[in-house]
């Protein structure tokens, strides 16, 4: 995987700011660089992978000005302004009509919806980001969200620039999945923490129902399945593990139906900065693509795509993919 841009870098790192208040205490976070936000709040773009002419899903996550909270819980409004790939006239850069986007919780929370929002909220109150889905970029470039909300009786907005691809060799909606053959649990020879990196010398490969059948078997047998991208224990976001844990769930609440669940390791080795090859072919399968994690795909009897979920699905979004899909 190639170092990250800088826009991605920055990118990057104020997310990792955002996840570590949602994840940790209520104790301030460190300062990611600023990129945008006015007042009380603060926005950035979470979305990994968003190509030109392609429709779907786009988040961000909020969070209060100080970064010590985020904001949870309603709708917020997106729009969007088009800043330029060094060929067009400022003058004439264009933007968008507002659109409702909604507060997407990461898995494992125990959350009300209907609560009253958006609202600033302490990190083990409530985490998540706020999505709008069936948005399409209409040219290849650098783009602005500029986020709406009222917060506390104030009207609120906060920007945060992001980069639109030409084009990108992640697997999207409609291509056929790569037929990756993974290590599974009790292969002779391959280190525990290569299939999942939660494992130890105490501790077995958990979830045995993500690691006892390889994708390419699944095609093979035209199974259905959902596969999660993630590393629970180095993941940057710490999405990872939820995520893992959500699809874990749905293995055990499907586990009648014709539906397989597959967990992808992405490290190999960690210390030694070795990459999963079976993860590069989902995430990373060129040399300069960031392969930045987690995901989750979605995979139809035909063996095309039909869901992908960057950075963020909610267990809702992920149960519903599946139920879509079996029918």
């Amino acid at each position: 995987m190639r170092p990250t841009t800088r826009l991605a870098a920055v990118a990057l790192a104020a997310a990792v700011a955002v996840v570590l208040a949602a994840c940790g205490d209520d104790s301030p976070a460190t300062a990611p660089p600023q990129t945008g936000g006015t007042g009380a709040m603060a926005a950035q773009v979470a979305s990994y992978d968003l190509v030109a002419g392609r429709t779907g899903r786009f988040i961000v996550g909020l969070f209060g000005s100080d970064r010590t909270q985020l904001v949870a819980y309603g709708t917020v409004g997106f729009s969007f302004t088009y800043l330029d790939d060094g060929t067009a006239d400022p003058e004439a850069l264009p933007g968008s009509a507002a659109i409702e986007a909604t507060f997407l919780p990461i898995p494992g929370q125990d959350l009300d919806s209907n609560q009253d929002g958006p609202r600033l909220v302490g990190g083990s109150e409530a985490a998540g980001v706020y999505g709008a889905h069936n948005v399409t970029f209409d040219r290849p470039g650098f783009w602005e969200v500029t986020v709406t909300a009222t917060l506390d009786g104030n009207d609120e907005a906060a920007t945060s620039a992001f980069e639109v691809l030409a084009d990108s060799p992640i697997p999207a909606v409609g291509d056929r999945a790569p037929a990756t053959r993974q290590a599974l649990a009790g292969d002779a020879g391959v280190d525990p923490k290569a299939i999942d990196s939660r494992a130890t010398t105490d501790r077995p490969i958990p979830d045995p129902e993500l690691h006892d059948l390889t994708v390419a078997d699944a095609l093979a047998a035209r199974r259905p399945f959902m596969v999660v991208v993630a590393t629970p224990t180095f993941c940057i976001s710490r999405f990872c593990g939820p995520i893992t844990d959500s699809v874990h769930e749905l293995a055990q609440r499907f586990a009648d139906r014709d539906m397989a669940f597959i967990h992808l390791e992405v490290w190999q080795d960690f210390e030694a900065g070795a990459v999963n090859p079976a993860a590069t072919e989902w995430i990373a399968p060129t040399a300069d693509t960031d392969g930045r994690e987690p995901w989750v795909f979605v995979v139809d009897h035909a063996g095309i795509i039909t869901h992908r979920f960057d950075n963020v699905a909610t267990d809702a979004e992920l149960a519903a993919a599946v139920e879509e899909t079996l029918a």
